[in-house]
């Protein structure tokens, strides 16, 4: 008789672990969602960086042009990128490295568009080649805000 009650007992506190084990995990992955260092994930950040990132390029592409002509274009995208990133400044402390990619980007005295844009002004006009090697590098690094931002939690 007592070999019959063992298994039943024992199934019993396997099933009282599990329960246990479940409720244990669960509340683990809540405070770990909730403890996050980084901002979640913004679908309209993602989708305006992308917007941003094709009308950038198709504007350097342009730098062969004198400046002058290609100002009201380059203050008006210069107005989106402020304000895109003031909208990143506002999602919060955990948006910081967002932000510090945003400000590294757009240096005047930088290697990226910033400074790319304070050449152009500076030189009146930009020589191909120029252009298509800093196109390239700014390219890849709106890739890397944008791969940041979708690596982040889904709300």
């Amino acid at each position: 008789m007592s070999s019959t009650t063992f298994p039943f007992g024992m199934g019993r506190s396997k099933s009282i672990f599990y329960f246990f084990f479940i409720a244990l995990f669960s509340t683990s992955l809540t405070f770990q969602s909730c403890s996050s260092k980084m901002a979640l994930r913004d679908t309209f950040s993602i989708e305006q960086n992308e917007v941003i990132r094709n009308n950038v390029i198709s504007l350097m592409k342009k730098g062969g042009k004198d400046y002058s002509e290609m100002a009201p274009e380059i203050e008006n995208l210069k107005t989106t990128i402020n304000d895109q990133i003031e909208y990143e400044k506002e999602r919060g402390e955990k948006n910081a490295k967002t932000v510090e990619m945003w400000d590294l980007m757009m240096k005047p005295d930088g290697n990226l568009l910033g400074g790319f844009l304070s050449r152009w002004e500076n030189e009146g006009k930009l020589n191909g080649p120029f252009i298509k090697e800093v196109a390239k590098v700014v390219k890849s690094n709106f890739d890397k805000i944008i791969k940041l931002e979708k690596k982040k939690k889904k709300p």
